[in-house]
């Protein structure tokens, strides 16, 4: 019998406390990884955790603000000590609120966007990158969105932000591949999250028809647990001739 996927293998999913890094986090345990959950929601991280290690998995929380590059640090040498490596990341934390179009937007609330969206992904990429060089190599995973490619109405932060993840990985994979570091982005569309239900209360009246033009299939909206299992792929040696590119899941809404 086969060995899963990701047996042995150290990884830290940040954002984990819910949605897609919980799914995904979950995920990579049941594929055989050791997962540290790193997340400022300490009591839904725990239960991130908590799960894990209910189904037999190994899993630990870590309280981590990736905008605050000395928590990053410490998070990570935290589970390079413990553990002797890092082989994922898969920096998946975003901030999703307060959502305008650029002249509306406070200097406040676009550099929270920018600082935990953008930032924190080059925070947890610059601490974990010499620690896999050093391993012989690993892989790195980041959330983007379809708003990394296509503009939302009053949403220039976020979408900017997104932009930024995409390329962030793009040179990455440029600067370190020959080092063993492969690097790509994921770019959901519609994923049910609590994120969503957000959206949907700021409107509620159309929202039904955004998913109907967003989605070419029956469905209308992604599972967390579809964007884990791509994730799982991209992070694994299944593709290990895969980086520096963007895997877009979301029921072909970006084909039309």
């Amino acid at each position: 019998m086969a060995s899963p996927r990701l047996a042995d293998k150290v990884a830290i999913v940040t954002g984990a406390a819910s949605g897609i890094g919980r799914a995904s986090a979950i995920r990579f345990a049941r594929e055989g990884a050791r997962v540290v959950i790193a997340d400022i929601n300490t009591s839904g991280g725990e239960h991130t955790a908590a799960s894990i290690k209910q189904a037999g998995g190994e899993a630990r929380f870590s309280y981590c603000d990736v905008s605050d590059s000395e928590n990053v640090q410490q998070v990570v040498d935290d589970v390079v000590t413990s553990f002797g490596r890092i082989d994922i990341l898969f920096a998946n934390a975003a901030y999703l609120d307060e959502l305008f179009a650029v002249a509306e937007t406070s200097e406040v609330v676009w550099e929270r966007h920018i600082g935990v969206t953008l930032t924190g992904v080059y925070l947890c990429c610059k601490y974990v990158i010499p620690h896999m060089i050093q391993a012989g190599g690993g892989s790195i995973l980041a959330t983007s969105s379809v708003g990394g490619s296509v503009a939302f109405d009053g949403q220039a932060a976020y979408c900017t932000a997104k932009a930024g993840v995409e390329m962030l990985m793009k040179t990455i994979a440029r600067d370190y591949g020959r080092s063993g570091v492969r690097a790509n982005a994921i770019a959901p569309g519609a994923v049910y999250t609590p994120v969503m239900d957000d959206v949907k209360r700021r409107n509620p009246d159309g929202w039904d028809q955004v998913l109907r033009d967003m989605s070419l299939l029956e469905r209308l909206w992604a599972e967390p647990e579809d964007i884990a299992a791509a994730a799982a792929y991209l992070v694994s040696d299944e593709a290990a001739f895969v980086t520096g590119t963007v895997l877009t899941v979301d029921g072909g809404w970006t084909a039309h």
